[in-house]
């Protein structure tokens, strides 16, 4: 029976664990526990349910072209508890020139593929979009240096490309800045359209070709047969899954409220972690699925060049806030998904999703419901104030933006402080050097959304392969062998 300890329950020490479960169903002589700091699992993943309201304080969605989470889901068992989309509101905006202004239809990420729409679209100058056109005839990079989001932005697209559409809507992602974010770790497909088509507009172009002729099947919801959506979610919330993974894992010990205070060359075993109350465990494989900061103070006293690099990786704060209110004399239609806003415009919330309209059964009868974003690596302050001066500020923006001035029903803030992992320039050469060092110690790994994706089906893959590098760590006849 080799035993292995998992220190921290967000998705990606989940999915390792689910993995590891699997191992033990084929018959696996596996011993797993999982060890989470809080009096709850999930990491980001947590949904208050109360009075018909499904609020999500962390992400309320997961990209549905990764399919790991969507197969994790229907391993789960959720598969008729996936939904897309409202397939009837699908209208998102930039507040720009003090209005909210349509993104033109056929614009992938910041990419046209339509013609006519990007034509006559008032969000770009002439000369902006003049300018995004010469992507058709610029030359693609030589070699495969990273370089940060802005510096291939403006080399493809342009300056006012970067600033009304890449940095509102991708370094709003990452909460990052654009001029420090890694294109190759953030947004690989774009590198590749590049290398592989010369221009980003004609690589779009030819993907979308070769879609409508393949016509694969959606990685829709199971018996539901919703049509496609490319941001997929659960009925009751993205807590589900949480409780999922551990409902189907019953050979897997979860433990919450158990603080990790180190962790030590054991003696019979491998590894001893020592928890805060006095409690300690012998393992012969530990997986830190924890924030690379977390992980680092770990491994300082065992592997002190493995945790100076994981001290490299930087973390920002942000904050959430949801607000539910009232459908009798609010204000405006919310005729679409939401909108995100330009650093330029000098406001201080980052974006607003219309969750209500964007997604069905987020709240009952009567009622809209709204989540702002504050803060990130340029507006750290922002979010890191107190709760009621957040409130204060994020009432205040809408009103200004959308001119809701009716008081909210609820207003919901979380913060999210030192939470959100930046991925910068040098970032997979980095996370390179990390595994390359991690060698030296055998049975000890990490996963997590610090090294490569920091998305809900990144973490499951991501923690998902790191289980499988325990099973074959375990199943070597050496115990040295990688």
């Amino acid at each position: 029976m080799k035993k292995i300890v998992i220190i921290g329950g967000g998705i990606a020490g989940l999915a390792a664990a689910h993995r590891l479960q699997e191992e033990i169903d084929r018959g696996g002589s596996l011993d797993c526990v999982v060890l989470e700091a809080t009096n709850q699992f999930g990491g980001k993943i947590a949904t208050e349910r109360f009075d018909g309201f499904v609020i999500e304080r962390g992400p309320d969605s997961f990209i549905s072209q990764k399919p790991a989470a969507v197969e994790m889901c229907k391993k789960l068992g959720l598969g008729d508890r996936l939904v897309g989309t409202n397939q009837e509101q699908t209208k998102t905006y930039v507040y720009t020139g003090k209005k909210l202004v349509t993104m033109p239809d056929g614009l992938s990420l910041m990419i046209p593929t339509k013609f006519l729409p990007f034509a006559f679209t008032p969000l770009f100058s002439l000369q902006g979009k003049a300018r995004m056109a010469l992507d058709l005839i610029i030359p693609k990079k030589r070699g495969n240096g990273d370089e940060s989001l802005a510096s291939f932005v403006r080399r493809r697209m342009g300056e006012e490309a970067l600033r009304k559409m890449a940095e509102p809507m991708l370094a709003g992602i990452y909460a990052s800045d654009p001029e420090t974010m890694s294109i190759h770790s953030t947004f690989p497909m774009f590198v590749q359209t590049e290398k592989k088509y010369r221009s980003l507009i004609l690589g779009m172009l030819a993907r979308k070709r070769q879609q409508l002729m393949q016509k694969p099947a959606p990685p829709g919801p199971g018996k539901n047969h919703q049509p496609f959506s490319l941001f997929m979610t659960l009925k009751n919330g993205l807590g589900e899954m949480v409780d999922a993974v551990i409902e189907k894992s019953p050979d897997v010990t979860f433990r919450t409220d158990a603080k990790v205070q180190e962790v030590t060359k054991g003696t019979s075993t491998s590894w001893r972690v020592v928890l805060e109350d006095g409690d300690t465990i012998d393992a012969d494989s530990v997986m830190f699925a924890t924030p690379a900061k977390l992980s680092a103070g770990f491994l300082q006293p065992i592997a002190p060049k493995v945790a100076d690099l994981l001290n490299q990786i930087k973390y920002v704060s942000t904050a959430t806030v949801t607000l539910a209110y009232r459908k009798e004399g609010f204000s405006h239609p919310l005729n679409g998904f939401g909108f995100v806003v330009p650093r330029t415009e000098g406001r201080k919330i980052l974006a607003c999703t219309w969750t209500s309209s964007k997604f069905p059964h987020r709240t009952p009868d009567g009622f809209v419901m709204l989540r702002c974003f504050v803060g990130g690596a340029l507006n750290e302050d922002l979010a890191e104030q107190e709760e009621d001066a957040i409130r204060k500020m994020v009432k205040k923006e809408l009103a200004d933006l959308m001119g809701i001035h009716q008081e909210p029903e609820i207003c919901k803030v979380f913060h999210n402080k030192k939470s959100n992992v930046q991925y910068r320039v040098g970032h997979a050469a980095l996370i390179e050097s990390v595994q390359k060092e991690l060698q030296a110690f055998p049975g000890l790994f990490l996963t997590g959304s610090a090294y490569t994706g920091i998305g809900i089906p990144d973490c499951i893959q991501n923690g998902t392969r790191a289980a499988e590098s325990v099973i074959d760590f375990f199943s070597c006849e050496s115990p040295t062998k990688d």
